[in-house]
This record gives C-alpha cells, sequence and structure tokens, in this order.
C-alpha cells in the first residue's frame, strides 16, 4: 500500500512554536517540517503514523476512529482532524468535528487503497 501523510496546524500568536512541534513529535514520524509565521506542515509517509496507529490500539478507541475517518473519505484521500492540546500530552485523539479553541492539526492521508489504510491503522474490532 502506499501512503503518504500531511500534516498542518495554525500557529497563534500566543503559541510557543516549540511546544507545537513538540505536539508534531509526539504523534508523527514525519520526514520533512515546514515552519512559516502563520503555519507547521509536515509529511511523512505510512511509517510516520505508527504512532498515532499504536495509541488508538492502546487506547482501545479504534472502533470510534474508524468511524470518524470512514466519514471523511474522499476518493483517494482521508481528511481529520487531531486535537492539538492532546496531542501536546503526548494523546492523540482524532475529533469528529472542530472543537479546540486553539485550532486542530489538520491531516491529510493519501493512498492508492483508502479502505485498506483504514484497516491498517484502525482495524475492525467488532465481530461479524
Amino acid at each position: 500500500m502506499i501512503c503518504k501523510f500531511q500534516a498542518k496546524t495554525s500557529l497563534h500568536g500566543t503559541e510557543d512554536v516549540q511546544k507545537v512541534i513538540e505536539s508534531l513529535n509526539n504523534v508523527f514520524q514525519y520526514d520533512n517540517i515546514i515552519i512559516d509565521e502563520t503555519e507547521i506542515l509536515v509529511t511523512g509517509t505510512q511509517k510516520g503514523l505508527e504512532n498515532l496507529k499504536e495509541s488508538l490500539a492502546k487506547r482501545k478507541v479504534r472502533e470510534t476512529a474508524r468511524k470518524i475517518l470512514l466519514k471523511e473519505i474522499h476518493k483517494n484521500k482521508i481528511h481529520f482532524r487531531l486535537s492539538k492540546q492532546a496531542a501536546f500530552a503526548g494523546i492523540p485523539v482524532i475529533l469528529d468535528r472542530e472543537l479546540s479553541a486553539l485550532g486542530e492539526i489538520e491531516v491529510t492521508v493519501v493512498t492508492d487503497d483508502i479502505i485498506k489504510f483504514i484497516d491498517w491503522i484502525a482495524p475492525s474490532q467488532v465481530e461479524e
């Protein structure tokens, strides 16, 4: 499966840039980072999403994450948001809608097999 992601978050004037970078480091193993005055963007491959996958499994929230991800499919892409504050604490939380006052981390995953990707990151735990 070919899979690439990008994650970006806005920088607010009151935020410490290093803390925002730490939030991204807690969730992603990225290949590239671009920092400008208004946002930070990181990019990577499937390997860079291992921390997110492991966190979903460890916290036993894969079914909830799966439902959100299935709603966010757009052809060969999935768009979802993570709480920036939770990421800073090392606990990535996939948001069902915009909730955070400090904004979110917006993630886009592009893959050649969207269902296979969802099965990988958040396998169904429901017995058929």
